[in-house]
């Protein structure tokens, strides 16, 4: 019997098994991960945008000023809820941005043949951020109401409001429900209430 290992089964000095386990584990990791993280490489072809990705391109649609990170990450998350092709689209979005280099949204949306799809991805990041909501008719989802960006340009001099459509704008009240009328709680006229009010 021959104690010396063949040549087509031999390993090289210095290369354990443990060696060739962890860099397994460590290549497996990065392709997980899409590459960014371990191999240092982007996909420019990536089918969603990093949420690092999403707050820059927010930035720069919503007119270049600082936006945190976690009201981007909320908007990001909502964004693609409401809308399952959201997340190519603002790929699609930033693709456009890093290869013809606008100097500002203003130059973006007054390209003549800019895409309809980029077009309108441009207005549901700008919408969410500047009311606050996700959404349509189907169903709003509310994000951020005094962070909402409509709020910024008179900040520090109005008071965000903090009442539904202003003062005094109640709406009707509710009907006395059958166990209230059953322990003979009187109901409350329209106009008793507005007689307390001196209207």
């Amino acid at each position: 019997m021959n104690d010396t290992p063949s040549p087509s089964t031999s390993v090289p000095a210095g290369v354990s098994r443990r060696t060739l386990i962890g860099g397994a584990a460590l290549t497996g990791a990065a392709l997980a991960v899409g590459g960014t993280a371990v191999l240092g490489t982007r996909n420019a072809f990536a089918a969603a945008v990093s949420s690092e990705d999403f707050l820059r391109l927010s930035e720069f649609v919503t007119g270049g000023k600082s936006l945190t990170a976690g009201l981007a990450a909320r908007y990001q998350a909502a964004l693609a809820r409401h809308d399952k092709a959201f997340d190519e689209a603002a790929a699609a979005l930033q693709r456009h941005v890093a290869e013809t280099k606008p100097g500002s949204i203003d130059e973006l949306v007054a390209q003549p043949d800019l895409d309809p799809a980029l077009r309108k991805t441009v207005t549901q990041i700008v919408s969410a951020w500047y009311l606050g909501v996700v959404g349509d008719d189907n169903g709003v989802e509310l994000i951020s109401y005094a962070n909402a960006l409509m709020y910024r340009p008179t900040e520090g001099a109005v008071v965000i409001p903090s009442y539904g459509g202003g003062p005094d704008s109640w709406g009707d009240k509710p009907q006395l429900s059958a166990a209230a009328a059953a322990l003979g709680v009187p109901a409350a006229s329209t106009d008793a209430n507005n007689q307390k009010k001196g209207a």
